[in-house]
């Protein structure tokens, strides 16, 4: 299945240039546009895309076709294989279930892991017989073959330390481990990070090599080379710098150190902004619901000036151009901040593009850039 002729191959490295160029903070004439076109014409339910692969494939790549149609400017095609967010959990024995809601997201039955004792019997899994990883490891393989290696293809949705030892644990009990048995929860921590190398590794190698993916997790939006290192904290909302520093960035840090500094995501808010970009190796981004962070946004102009980026998710009855252009009042000219926009195949999504390029525009010229 051809999709991109020579010409527009060109173009896409065009635009990966102006990606590259912005996460090093070099100048460009506008800041890109993570706009993206979805279409569901066969109305398929969230359970449905996860359980049919070729449901969700038939999703992906009629988005694909729709953006690279519809969307004048940035779009980098990509597609998303998503078999849930509990990837690990599953792959560790967790029972994965469905609610009553056929649009929800399966998650675990309930924790698997009752007492500090139980993380010790722990064993690494085989990501060809183990949870959601092999129909994982399938569709990456099958979605590169089908578009002759022409789209990028997400990793799995894999979480990251402490969000999945958070779901093995449950709530009380890892709060509890925390402070009776601090040592179980790195430990823990520690197995966790391997274990996401090992299967991050094995999404790459499907998908043909690292060059063929967006980055080593869920998201979409294509990283830079050398900053293809991504995981989620989301946890780390709910705790304090001094605990992030303590459980999540070590092993954090693994993932980082076998893959680039890349980006972290947390849905927000962010008590840990100040924390963020300081791993070994520094990250460059990290990626937030709008609506959950949009109170940090003075945190993070101190904290990431003019080294990093924030991938917000905008929304509401007007794609949040409103919302994006109050970011740029904020934290320009020291901070960028990369829109990412989903619209739907009946929206005008060239208006809407265009809308979002006027901002664009006048946040590059306001930027402090460190270099041409």
């Amino acid at each position: 299945m051809a999709l991109i002729s020579p010409s527009m191959a060109d173009d896409i490295e065009r635009r990966k240039e102006n990606v590259r160029r912005v996460w090093d903070y070099r100048r460009v004439d506008h800041i890109p546009i993570m706009l993206q076109v979805a279409s569901n014409p066969w109305g398929y339910t969230t359970r449905e895309r996860f359980l049919d692969a070729d449901k969700q494939f038939q999703i992906e790549i009629k988005g694909v076709k729709r953006s690279l149609e519809l969307v004048p400017d940035d779009y980098i095609p990509s597609m998303r294989v998503d078999v849930g967010c509990v990837v690990i959990e599953s792959a560790l024995g967790a029972q994965i279930v469905f609610s009553d809601n056929p649009n929800q997201t399966c998650t675990v039955k309930e924790p698997i892991l009752k007492s500090a004792d139980d993380i010790y019997r722990l064993t690494m899994p085989n990501p060809c017989t183990d949870g959601l990883v092999p129909e994982g490891l399938r569709r990456i393989k099958s979605f590169v073959e089908r578009t002759e290696g022409q789209v990028y293809v997400s990793g799995l949705d894999m979480g990251g330390s402490m969000n999945v030892a958070f779901t093995l644990l449950g709530s009380s009990e890892f709060y509890m481990l925390s402070y009776d048995a601090p040592e179980a929860l790195h430990h823990l921590a520690d197995f966790i990070a391997d274990v996401f190398i090992l299967l991050a590794e094995a999404c790459i190698e499907a998908a043909g090599g690292i060059d063929r993916v967006t980055t080593t997790d869920f998201p979409y939006w294509w990283q830079p080379e050398k900053y293809k290192g991504h995981m989620s904290d989301d946890i780390c909302a709910q705790y304090s710098p001094d605990f992030f520093n303590r459980f999540s960035k070590p092993y954090n840090n693994k993932i980082y150190k076998r893959f680039g500094g890349g980006m972290m995501h947390n849905c927000g808010p962010n008590p840990c902004a100040g924390e963020y970009l300081s791993h070994e190796p520094r990250i460059r981004a990290v990626d937030l619901a709008y609506d959950y962070s949009k109170n940090d946004l003075d945190a993070f102009k101190k904290a990431f000036a003019r080294e990093g980026l924030i991938y917000f998710g905008f929304g509401g009855p007007d794609f949040g151009l409103a919302d994006y252009r109050q970011v740029m009042e904020v934290l320009a000219p020291d901070v960028i901040c990369v829109p990412c926009v989903t619209c739907g195949p009946d929206d005008d999504v060239k208006g809407i593009y265009g809308a979002y390029l006027e901002i664009s525009c006048e946040y590059a010229r306001r930027m402090n850039w460190k270099s041409d």
